[in-house]
């Protein structure tokens, strides 16, 4: 027999772990590493409390396809004729290295 032995307690759990929290541990690390590296910030601008998805995709300089597949990325659900509000507008602008601030961009 080729594979784990199902005699075992431990038969099903990922190799090098004991137990489930072990599991769980070695997945959370695992996450940690594959986690996206940010470019370092080059821009900053001020965003009011709802921002709309076209002007975020004309201020980071992409495409709205390409915003659409970012905000999926992140799991941020909206169509892009929509508004997102500060903190995913903040989460979007980032992954393009922009850092955006509260506040209202007519000041």
């Amino acid at each position: 027999m080729s594979g784990p032995d199902p005699n075992k307690r431990d038969y099903l759990l990922p190799p090098g772990c004991k137990d489930l929290f072990d599991a769980l541990q070695k997945q959370e690390k695992e996450k940690v590493v594959s986690s996206p590296r940010y470019p370092p910030v080059t821009r900053e601008v001020k965003l009011p409390e709802k921002v709309s998805v076209r002007f975020l995709a004309e201020f980071s300089g992409q495409d709205l396809h390409t915003i659409t597949k970012v905000m999926h990325d992140l799991r941020i659900i909206v169509s892009p004729d929509r508004s997102v509000d500060f903190a995913d507008a903040q989460k979007i602008l980032r992954t393009y290295g922009i850092w955006a601030k509260r506040g209202d961009t007519n000041a």
